[in-house]
């Protein structure tokens, strides 16, 4: 796994490195720079030019222009076309970009200040100037407030010097897009649109989580001195799977038979919406589940029986009491060793009635997803239903899109996505759960523990009808199986995206469907 840092934890990190072990604030610049003009070199090989990139570096006051006055230095040394434009006041200066901007004056790097008297002659030096790249050194990690003033002039100057549909420059961005909140994404009035950012040491929140990761273009994760010994016993609170998909889950035991890989049990699909089950149970049997029985509304026996042959099938009818559904589902509930419900059940008294037997009766794994989470909603007795299951000895896992999300948290989902790391882990607290809130990027939250996962795999085709349906019995089969590393959420949803990137590099995000993520599932593994 990887770590994904907050701004104060990157300071924290940065400060031990120099104050514990000894690496110099300089010599941590110094390492920042050449990873950047190393990038930029790549990069520019690997569009098969001949010529030597010809680079504009924007400089802010702080750190982050210190790195910058560095690339621009080492990049004139190296006999390259350059130019540094330092933004703002020379007063303004930090002490270690000063460092760096005497430096650079030493070895007569060619330099012009952007400020506010003389903006205009500026601008028309930097536009007459023939660059191929733009490097962003004016904010790394600090912006949480909306940029004014020269700042916001520069960013607004280099998004118009790399307007593709005006042939514009590459940009890179060191560390963050200038403008972006490395928080929480979040876009502070106005931020650079980068081709590439180079981040250093480890990836920040702002940018994986939207909108930042739309505006950092391909992330280059950078080693310029700072490694995991430096936070301590301080760890960071939120991290990524890297690893390949085979290498979180147990290897598969070849004495085992069907009943030892477990015993699946889906409450799913009314009579109109019988696609969950089917897909649901598709997804459970893509991850390993060795045996899968779906408790269904009765028209739905045949297209399942159909789709998905292998499974077990139990159904209710729509017009018996229900009394007579939840005897059925009593008799059932002791086969299973996991369950799976929600998908596609409505919100109905029959519904309801079925949520509350399986909370009250179980002490299984259990992942409540779709309807079952809307039920849960609305209803405090559910809450208390809900949080009383972990006393059994396992959490509940919950499954809900933004929208069910803010339903079941009682929260704005604009003011859910400003920072959605701490409304999981806030609300898998209260209601004592393991919750998987699901969105552009995936956050997994235990109540309990202050580690959140966030999913970085995955693609807008993914955003379609019955996704959720394949992720739930996926989460419920390796509820079974087990993981070596993390919990079966965090798991299911990593594996799930890669599924969905393997489906969209054949079909396209566009014409994707849920049942080609579960198809994919088993290429994935394959």
């Amino acid at each position: 796994m990887e770590y994904i840092v907050n701004a104060e934890e990157m300071r924290l990190a940065d400060i031990n490195t120099s104050r514990v072990f000894g690496l110099s604030g300089a010599v941590l610049m110094e390492r920042a720079a050449l990873e950047v003009v190393n990038a930029i070199m790549s990069d520019h090989a690997g569009k098969g030019l001949n010529s030597a990139p010809r680079v504009l570096i924007f400089a802010g006051a702080g750190g982050n222009g210190g790195d910058g006055m560095a690339v621009a230095r080492i990049l004139h040394q190296r006999g390259l076309q350059t130019l540094l434009v330092t933004v703002g006041e020379i007063a303004d200066l930090s002490p270690a970009a000063r460092d760096q901007l005497d430096t650079a004056m030493k070895y007569s790097v060619p330099l012009i200040c952007l400020r506010q008297t003389d903006e205009v002659e500026a601008v028309r030096m930097v536009t007459e100037w023939r660059f191929d790249y733009v490097v962003d050194a004016i904010f790394g990690t600090g912006v949480s407030r909306p940029l004014s003033g020269i700042q916001a002039a520069a960013v607004s100057l280099i998004n118009l010097l790399t307007d593709k549909e005006n042939g514009g420059l590459t940009c890179v961005s060191i560390d963050m897009p200038s403008g972006i909140n490395s928080d929480n994404g979040e876009v502070c009035g106005i931020a650079v649109k980068a081709d590439l950012t180079v981040t250093m040491n480890h990836k920040k929140r702002g940018l994986v989580l939207y909108p930042g990761t739309a505006y950092a273009g391909r992330i280059i994760k950078a080693d310029a001195g700072i490694t995991a010994e430096s936070f301590l016993e301080r760890l960071p609170s939120v991290r990524a799977y890297s690893e390949a998909p085979e290498e979180l889950l147990p290897p598969r035991n070849g004495s085992f038979n069907k009943g030892d890989y477990g015993k699946l049990l889906i409450i799913a699909g009314n009579g109109c919406i019988g696609g969950a089950a089917i897909l649901c149970a598709r997804g459970a049997m893509a991850v390993g589940a060795g045996m899968t029985k779906v408790f269904t509304e009765k028209k739905n026996r045949t297209a399942l029986l159909s789709t998905v042959p292998e499974t077990l099938v139990d159904v209710w009818d729509e017009e018996e009491p229900v009394d007579r559904t939840l005897e059925r589902l009593g008799n059932i509930l002791p086969w299973a060793g996991a369950c799976v419900i929600g998908p596609g059940i409505g919100t109905d008294e029959r519904a309801k009635a079925m949520l509350g037997l399986v909370l009250d009766e179980c002490e299984i794994p259990l992942v409540i997803d779709a309807d079952a989470i809307n039920i849960i909603s609305g209803n405090e007795e559910f809450k208390e239903s809900l949080r009383a299951y972990a006393e059994k000895g396992v959490q509940p896992v919950l499954t809900p899109h933004v929208g069910e999300f803010a339903r079941l948290s009682g929260m704005e989902i604009a003011d859910v996505k400003k920072d959605v790391v701490d409304a999981a882990r806030r609300t898998a607290g209260d209601l004592k759960c393991t919750l998987l809130l699901k969105d552009s990027r995936s956050v997994t939250a235990q109540a309990g523990r202050d580690e959140s996962v966030i999913n970085l795999t995955g693609n807008s085709g993914m955003a379609t009808a019955g996704s959720g349906d394949v992720l739930a019995g996926m989460i419920g089969a390796l509820s079974l199986r087990g993981t070596k590393i993390g919990d079966p959420a965090s798991v299911g949803a990593y594996i799930h995206g890669i599924a969905g990137d393997a489906a969209a590099a054949v079909l396209g995000e566009a014409a994707m469907s849920a049942g080609d993520i579960a198809d994919a599932v088993k290429e994935v593994f394959r």
